[in-house]
């Protein structure tokens, strides 16, 4: 194995984690905005985007225990591969979906890919970085989907533009692919152990980290980032086209910049000063952005909540999955890390069907509006929950 550090002091596994993460993610976010209007032509509504939502993050849900089982049994690699291998082939499959039903299989199946890549590699990255930086490199690896979703979100608009439904899916599959290599070339160091700061080692799959509340409390709040995660990807395009609000793919890029800049801020952060005092007030901002979502009506007032939408979604997650990291003993993490995105992925089967509902009866505005109370409750429930004392 290597052993030289590269800049910055991370290993060179470090950056080639963050570069498959870079061309995986590209192929996800690169349909955002192709996805909803191929439902629409398709015959699909707001419903059935909803659902192309939910059956994405329902298939990667009902994996995520066995997943992290694996990725701690089996090791960060195995994981990587079969999650890059199945984006590969997803977008692949949606060339021949000219059906809802079948899209929605299609879905599923693409869904099965993100619970397995996502669940190994922010334990990956942990393994490689020593306990005293975990806010700093958890911050700079997830800043690979955001700066992906910088590129390819216009990409895919663009490309839909001037070509077709079938050339952006082979386009995202080839991003896969690339993904895909760049995962064989991964040398994963040898299993390392880091006394885990609950002191609890025999804890080993998801039942029981779930019992720690330093893995549990996070988590839920997760279910509320993916709550917002969820509403934003799957019906803003919709709701930019219904109020007029320009080329949605310019909310994606501003959203994605302050994720980058609030990881990276927010990370190194919480390494100096904890993170429940930097997890809170980012809960709020995106709670902010949500609810002045319902009140949008202009490009620049659009520009203005995807600003905030990133800096707050961006920070909390990184404070969130780095507590969990703090908490989760070493030989589970990745079970730790699999309830984590079990709860996202729950926040996001929900945003499709909540979202979708609430946007056929009242609008997409009040739809937001509904999500971003739900991030101030959200918000006063786990501040109570971690300042209050520990029971034994």
């Amino acid at each position: 194995m290597i052993r030289r550090n590269l800049p910055r002091g991370y290993s060179p596994t470090f950056y080639l984690a963050f570069l498959a993460s870079l061309l995986f993610f590209g192929s996800l976010h690169l349909l955002i905005t192709p996805l909803p209007m191929y439902i629409e032509e398709i015959g699909g509504g707001p419903v059935q985007v909803g659902l192309a939502g939910t059956s994405f993050a329902i298939a990667a849900l009902v994996l995520r225990p066995y997943m992290g089982r694996l990725v701690d049994t089996q090791g960060r690699k195995r994981a990587l591969l079969i999650g890059a291998a199945i984006f590969t082939i997803g977008p692949l499959s949606y060339t021949v979906a000219t059906s809802l039903p079948a899209f929605q299989v299609a879905r599923m199946f693409h869904g099965i890919g993100i619970s397995a890549f996502t669940s190994a590699y922010y334990v990956l990255i942990a393994d490689v970085t020593p306990p005293s930086r975990w806010g700093s490199a958890l911050g700079l690896a997830g800043i690979a989907p955001s700066v992906s979703m910088i590129i390819a979100s216009p990409m895919g608009t663009l490309l839909l533009q001037h070509t077709s439904y079938t050339l952006v899916f082979i386009v995202a599959g080839l991003m896969a692919l690339a993904s895909l290599v760049v995962v064989i070339l991964i040398d994963e160091p040898r299993r390392v152990t880091i006394p885990s700061h609950s002191g609890d080692p025999g804890t080993a799959g998801v039942h029981d980290v779930a019992r720690l509340r330093g893995v549990l409390a996070p988590s839920l709040v997760t279910l509320t980032l993916g709550l917002s995660y969820g509403s934003i990807l799957s019906f803003l395009p919709l709701f930019a086209l219904d109020r007029g609000l320009g080329n949605v793919g310019f909310f994606f890029t501003v959203s994605s910049l302050s994720i980058v800049a609030s990881r990276s801020m927010a990370g190194r952060l919480s390494d100096r000063v904890g993170r429940l005092p930097v997890i809170l007030p980012l809960v709020a901002i995106l709670g902010l952005s949500l609810i002045g979502l319902n009140w949008t009506y202009a490009f620049g007032t659009l520009m203005v909540m995807a600003a905030l939408q990133g800096t707050g979604f961006g920070g909390a997650r990184v404070g969130l999955e780095t507590m969990v990291v703090d908490n989760a003993p070493a030989r589970a993490r990745g079970a730790a890390l699999s309830l984590v995105y079990f709860c996202f992925d729950t926040g996001i089967a929900a945003s499709g069907l909540i979202l979708g509902a609430v946007a056929n009866l009242a609008g997409y505005g009040r739809g937001y509006l509904m999500v971003g109370g739900v991030c101030f409750l959200t918000l006063i429930l786990f501040a109570a929950a971690m300042r209050r004392p520990a029971t034994a």
